[in-house]
């Protein structure tokens, strides 16, 4: 029998890998954006591989609860929480950050005005678009079990909203580009299906008897395999990257909810701990990475 304690740090173990993806990416981006790194060769394919794979990893996690959520507070009270746990945080956290960025403009890489500052909320913009997206895709979803749709009935909805996603991958693509309200259609049409597919990997799944862990890492990772574009342009090195960061999932996520595990020692916490963090992280992490690198140009530091 599979160790309770071990499989309930799973999810926040797998939340700080994600949040340091989060991290680790954005700042890269920032040191290119100031000229203190060259963004090509391994960099650009690291940057391609983490922009491919943390978000839908952070769909994915967040859909793992998600089911029972709905049943346990009904659908107005998931809207509710999603409102104090999602939109509050976009709201505050987007007038900070926009507006740091705005009174010291001479050390950020983003150039904003006075009325970024007033609407910077809305349309989510910067790292922030993930919670409102999150938050349209949970209203989406937790239809579902609102309306008591069966598993059946959720892996046909994943189905039909993965297809929908590879056949409108040129729509997508174009759609990022194409002002801040569609970059948020496709950035939903992008992920929406990794909801949908945590909730089918779901703790009701997972403790489903004969179910090996390792079954949910495999559909994470065919899933991600699958909804990769094969351009031309695409780095030679992307797909090692990638399978080296599934793999890194699977050793975080699935190997703490094997059978018979130990009980998790203070490395297992600590990581837990930090997943367990992770809205927080999301939330500042730009301002802090910003604010050390404008540091350490000023102390003349330019060999990142």
């Amino acid at each position: 029998m599979r160790n309770p304690n071990r499989a309930s740090l799973a999810p926040d173990q797998a939340k700080a890998f994600a949040i340091l993806l989060v991290v680790f990416g954005h700042v890269l981006r920032g040191l290119e954006r100031a000229d203190l790194i060259v963004y090509d060769g391994l960099w650009r394919t690291v940057d391609w591989a983490i922009y491919l794979f943390h978000m839908p990893l952070f769909f994915y996690l967040s859909g793992l609860f998600f089911a029972q959520t709905v049943r346990k507070t009904g659908y107005r009270g998931m809207l509710r929480r999603n409102l104090v746990v999602l939109v509050g945080p976009l709201v505050v956290w987007s007038y900070i950050q926009v507006g740091m960025q705005y009174l010291f403009s001479g050390s950020s890489n983003l150039k904003v005005g006075l009325a970024d500052v007033l609407s910077a909320p809305f349309p989510p913009a910067q790292q922030f678009w993930f919670l409102g997206v999150l938050f349209v895709a949970m209203a989406a979803a937790g239809l579902l079990p609102a309306l008591g749709v069966s598993r059946r009935g959720v892996a046909a909805a994943f189905v039909a909203a993965f297809v929908l996603r590879i056949g409108l991958d040129g729509w997508i693509d174009r759609a990022f580009e194409s002002g801040p309200y569609w970059f948020l259609v496709g950035q939903f049409l992008w992920h929406f299906p990794f909801l949908l597919l945590g909730m089918l990997c779901g703790n009701d799944a997972m403790d489903r008897g004969g179910a090996h862990p390792a079954l949910f890492a495999v559909a994470f990772a065919v899933v991600m395999a699958a909804a990769l574009p094969a351009a031309p342009e695409t780095p030679p090195l992307l797909a090692a990257v990638t399978a080296a960061l599934v793999l890194l999932f699977y050793k975080v996520f699935m190997e703490a909810a094997a059978r018979q595990a130990a009980e998790p020692g203070p490395v297992g916490r600590a990581v837990a701990f930090v997943g367990a963090n992770s809205m927080i992280i999301f939330l500042s992490h730009v301002i802090f990475g910003a604010g050390m690198r404008a540091l350490l140009v000023r102390l003349g530091v330019f060999e990142i």
